[in-house]
C-alpha cells in the first residue's frame, strides 16, 4: 500500500532534513532542501523562513553571493514579512565582510554601508540597528584611510591639489575617523 502524504508534512520534512543537513555540514543539500520548501508550499510560514535559512547556511560558510542571491529574492518575495530587519542586516554583513582591500574596490563597501544606513533609518529600534552604527563607524574609517592614501599617492608626486581636495574631503566628511589629524597637519604644511 502507498500512503501518499499531504503537502504540508512533506513540506516540513524537507524542512527538518534542511536542518539536519546543515548541522552535518552539508550546506548545499540543505540550502536544497530548504528552497524545496518554498516551492512545495509557497504561501506557507515556513517559506520565507526556509528562504532565510537557505541564506544564513550559505553566510554561513562564507558563499557570500549565494545568500545575497537568496536574500534579495526573500526581500522581493516577502517584503512585508517580521523577519525583514533580519535580511537586512544579512546582507549588509554578506556585503561588509566582502571586503577586501579597501584601496582597490569600493563597490561593497559602499552596499554595506547603503544597506546599513537603511537598517538605520527603517529598523531603528532594533539590535540589528545598533550593530549598523557601529559597522557604519568602521566603514568610515576604511573610506578615510583611502582618501588619506590617495592624497599621500597625491603628495608623493608632487600633485598638490588633487592631494589637498583628498585631505579636505577626510577633515569634511571623515572628521570623527583617526585620520583627521594626519589630514590636518597635511593640509597645514601644503
Amino acid at each position: 500500500i502507498i500512503k501518499e502524504k499531504d503537502l504540508e508534512m512533506q513540506m516540513i520534512e524537507a524542512y527538518n532534513e534542511g536542518l539536519k543537513e546543515y548541522k552535518k555540514g552539508d550546506i548545499f543539500f540543505a540550502a536544497k532542501k530548504f528552497n524545496e520548501v518554498e516551492l512545495l508550499y509557497p504561501q506557507s510560514i515556513w517559506a520565507p523562513r526556509s528562504t532565510l535559512m537557505a541564506a544564513y547556511v550559505y553566510y554561513s560558510q562564507l558563499y557570500f553571493s549565494d545568500a545575497i542571491y537568496e536574500l534579495e529574492r526573500f526581500l522581493v518575495k516577502y517584503k512585508n514579512h517580521p523577519n525583514t530587519d533580519y535580511a537586512y542586516y544579512l546582507l549588509a554583513i554578506c556585503h561588509y565582510n566582502q571586503i577586501v582591500d579597501e584601496k582597490k574596490d569600493l563597490g561593497e563597501i559602499i552596499k554595506a554601508k547603503n544597506y546599513f544606513n537603511l537598517l538605520i533609518k527603517e529598523f531603528p529600534n532594533t539590535d540589528f540597528a545598533e550593530d549598523a552604527q557601529f559597522k557604519i563607524e568602521l566603514i568610515h574609517e576604511i573610506l578615510a584611510y583611502k582618501e588619506l592614501y590617495l592624497a599621500n599617492y597625491y603628495l608623493d608626486r608632487e600633485k598638490w591639489i588633487p592631494a589637498m581636495n583628498r585631505y579636505k574631503k577626510i577633515v569634511n566628511e571623515y572628521d570623527t575617523t583617526i585620520f583627521i589629524e594626519e589630514a590636518l597637519y597635511r593640509l597645514v604644511e601644503l
